[in-house]
């Protein structure tokens, strides 16, 4: 091989591994149940990064998850366009806040699965889903559209 085509190998490779490097940016919402709160934070999330065009892996956890989603979420996330199909309420664990680039928080303490160093933002203010839905989805959107603001 000629150290032209070495070169060229070599750039190659290099940049296939920082391409491999570069990885999705990760929003982890945590309520307690895993059912209302950071249901409708992961799917507004969603949505308005798809309207933006941005790619982030998004995740909703409960410390203390209940056996399923409530009813008020699930039918206010659905009018809204929303389906959140047969998604449950997951335990938060280390492994979900791992490389998270912003962790929110709708109340639990999170400090037992928090790596150092994680950005956590505390939006335990939300008004509570099953007894106003539309006022704490206009709060968590108010809330992801300074998220937004702050990431780009």
């Amino acid at each position: 091989m000629t150290a032209f085509l070495r070169i060229i190998v070599a750039m190659l490779a290099a940049l296939g591994l920082a391409a491999a490097q570069k990885s999705t940016p990760k929003i982890v919402f945590v309520c307690e149940h895993g059912a209302a709160k950071s249901v409708m934070a992961a799917a507004e999330f969603e949505r308005m990064a798809k309207e933006r065009g941005l790619a982030f892996e998004v995740v909703s956890r409960g410390t203390d998850p209940d056996a399923a989603i409530a009813a008020a979420v699930r039918t206010g996330l659905k009018a809204d366009g929303m389906d959140v199909g047969s998604a449950k309420p997951v335990k938060v664990s280390a492994k979900d806040l791992a490389g998270a680039t912003r962790v929110v928080t709708f109340g639990p303490n999170l400090e037992q699965w928090l790596p150092k160093g994680t950005k956590v933002l505390d939006w335990s203010s939300t008004p509570a889903p099953s007894k106003d839905y539309l006022a704490a989805r206009k709060h968590i959107v108010e809330q992801l559209e300074e998220l937004f603001r702050q990431l780009h």
